[in-house]
């Protein structure tokens, strides 16, 4: 078996479901390679969503099913697609995403290379009505694909943001069971954490082509009201007990400072005051040389004009407020 493609469902929407488990399946044949479909249902109980389980598990041979007994978020679900995985390669998808054409031709000279362990490339925004590249890992470090990514340097930017999708990438099956696979029972930031494992453990190396489509249409995780709580520090809290991440603390404590001022904005956004203002608070007892941060997000809770931003990181809605 050349590559596993682990998919975790849970009450995905049908249609997108479909065209997610066609994009990899349809790479896979263009590729000419051997490999398979491991659809991870996450306890869904949603009458279309498990009807289109069914019918890729009838349709295609290469679709298999994990069903899982009760909801464990993607994390879990993705360790368990991991155990059972035949490919030398696993890719990820998530179920209303796409992988694009060629991605598996574009990756096919480094993939033959028994010296590499992974691969990543730049994924696309996938709007509504536009589709636009986001931001480049390699650009962030200053380097431009194709190149080789590695070191500290590496492992500070995965930690610090989300400059590359785990859609985008490929991993040897052996370097995902030594990275330990996901952090189990986390809902936000297990993607980011895992790369953080890989990047210590193995060089990534990036080709210069577009792999994956993320959607960003209001569906799913990215934009489900858990997102605004604490449940989304959760990767903080776990990546603090990870031995691999011992020479890390420094960049872990700033990656937390930034996302607690993320949800403090957002929160604003939302019309939720009390939960922004929590927030801030937290994220300046974090770091109390901060003070004019929390003098910007005063000025802009109380509703007077800003300045210079609060807080850089992605704006985002929820689809309804928790």
């Amino acid at each position: 078996m050349d590559i596993s493609v682990i998919c975790p469902v849970m009450d995905a929407e049908p249609g997108l479901l479909r065209a997610a488990a066609a994009s990899a399946l349809a790479d896979i044949d263009a590729a000419g390679l051997r490999g398979e479909f491991i659809i991870v249902d996450d306890a869904s109980s949603q009458t279309g969503t498990l009807g289109a389980i069914t019918a890729l598990t009838r349709g295609d041979a290469r679709v298999r099913l994990c069903r899982l007994g009760a909801n464990a978020g993607p994390a879990t679900a993705r360790n368990h697609g991991l155990a059972a995985a035949r490919g030398e390669w696993v890719g990820f998808i998530d179920a209303d995403d796409l992988w694009l054409p060629g991605r598996l031709a574009a990756t096919q000279p480094l993939r033959t290379r028994p010296d590499i362990g992974w691969i990543g490339g730049r994924h696309r925004l996938a709007l509504p009505d536009d589709s636009r590249p986001a931001p480049s890992l390699a650009e962030a470090m200053g380097q431009a694909a194709p190149c080789t990514l590695g070191g500290a340097a590496l492992t500070r930017c995965l930690l610090a943001n989300f400059w590359m999708h785990l859609g985008a990438m490929l991993v040897r099956r052996d370097l995902a069971q030594r990275a330990g696979g996901f952090a189990a029972g986390l809902y936000y930031g297990e993607d980011m954490l895992f790369m953080a494992r890989l990047s210590i453990l193995a060089p990534l190396h990036m080709v210069e082509a577009d792999l994956y489509a993320w959607r960003r249409a209001g569906c799913g995780l990215t934009a489900a009201p858990a997102r605004l709580t604490a449940r989304a520090l959760a990767m903080y809290r776990a990546a603090a007990s990870e031995g691999l991440l011992d020479g890390y603390r420094r960049e872990l404590r700033w990656a937390r400072y930034s996302a607690l001022k993320g949800l403090a904005a957002n929160n604003l956004r939302a019309g939720r005051h009390t939960a922004a203002l929590g927030f801030a608070l937290r994220a300046f007892l974090l770091d109390p040389r901060e003070g004019r941060d929390l003098a910007r997000f005063t000025r802009l809770w109380v509703g007077l004009p800003g300045g210079e931003p609060y807080s850089r990181a992605e704006a985002f809605i929820t689809k309804d407020t928790p």
